[in-house]
């Protein structure tokens, strides 16, 4: 660490980052300029496909009034709109940084370029973390507050309104960042983040206790066709609520983990570890914004056919519904009901127009 200390004192001031890790990244490691060129190829193509994938999902929300009548699709579309960003802000500017590292060409520019994308960084992580929770909250209360649920408790407004106090609290605290003073911004997050986590995960344990005991339900008493199918598809939501949360805890905490252990340990730490370990957790952040929409089409069967719907254009939901079925093959009957009742009212619709 004696030659990484030397160079440490040649970076300008400017460049917190790297002197976090110990000094500008070796020149002679080979490991390490093999895995960044890996970590640089693989982010430039899946760069336009997050951007896509997640404007698609904004769309099919915003212009589908069935998928608007699931009123956690919404959120998604929420949190969507954060994985957009970060692919399109975020991701450029990580793979600008990678290349500049595998370049060696530290500078004061590169410097800045670097604090910029921590700051975006954080200010969406932050805002992903806050929308997990609002999806979290809203399941709790779907499967805790039935009644209460359905009476309008829960409607797309004070959802659209929840997310917009989620941006505004999340800008605010980082604009504490900005300041002087940086310890209140610290333990403000620091608390911040413990409260959220907390939160997500006490609403999966309750949500995960209710599907455990309505599935008993459905397995020892005869319940109605209805009912059934709300059992179904609220396990359904369930398992792809706990899908979101494990991919965002596995992709984030490695990186939280790693920043605990190079604050303690950077000098037991060789360079090429520090920066191999870094920008592999780095990696990781950006891809949960490419990995969320594939998550969303795989599990979800109405997400297919909007998004088939809005990229071929097809004339109507039956049509769709046709195709996802020869590119997908045979489907779950879970919410195979409603579909066939969206068909029925869209004929319907479409014979009254025709008339």
């Amino acid at each position: 660490m004696n030659e990484s200390l030397s160079n440490q004192e040649m970076l300008p001031p400017e460049c917190t980052i790297y002197n976090i890790l110990g000094g500008p990244p070796p020149s002679s490691a080979t490991e390490l300029k093999a895995l960044l060129i890996f970590f640089a190829v693989i982010s430039i193509v899946t760069f336009p496909l997050t951007a896509a994938l997640n404007a698609l999902v904004i769309m099919a929300v915003k212009t589908k009034s069935r998928l608007r009548a699931i009123k956690s699709n919404i959120l998604l579309a929420c949190l969507a709109t954060t994985d957009l960003m970060m692919g399109v802000i975020v991701q450029p500017m990580f793979i600008a940084s990678v290349i500049i590292t595998v370049q060696g060409k530290i500078t004061t520019g590169s410097c800045e370029l670097q604090n910029i994308r921590q700051h975006f960084m954080t200010v969406l992580s932050d805002a992903s973390l806050i929308h997990l929770a609002l999806i979290s909250g809203e399941r709790y209360v779907a499967m805790k507050h039935t009644f209460s649920y359905n009476a309008g408790l829960v409607t797309e407004a004070r959802l659209l309104t929840c997310s917009s106090l989620a941006w505004l609290f999340t800008l605010i605290l980082h604009a504490v960042h900005l300041t002087e003073n940086k310890t209140v911004f610290f333990l403000t997050k620091n608390v911040f983040i413990v409260l959220c986590v907390t939160f997500i995960i006490f609403c999966q344990i309750i949500v995960y206790r209710e599907v455990r005991r309505h599935e008993q339900q459905l397995s020892t008493q005869q319940v109605t066709e209805e009912a059934r199918q709300k059992i179904l598809k609220d396990k359904k939501a369930f398992k792809l609520t706990s899908i979101i949360v494990s991919l965002l805890f596995i992709c984030y905490i490695p990186l939280c983990v790693f920043r605990v252990f190079l604050l303690n340990f950077h000098r037991s730490m060789s360079l090429q570890t520090a920066y191999i370990g870094f920008f592999t957790n780095l990696w990781l952040v950006v891809l949960n914004s490419f990995l969320n929409p594939i998550v969303y089409s795989v599990r979800t069967r109405q997400f297919r056919v909007a998004f088939i719907e809005l990229t071929c254009r097809t004339t109507n939901i039956a049509e769709a519904e046709e195709i996802e079925m020869r590119v997908f093959g045979s489907h779950n009957t879970v919410g195979q009901t409603g579909q066939r009742r969206e068909r029925a009212q869209q004929n319907k619709e479409q014979g009254n127009v025709n008339n």
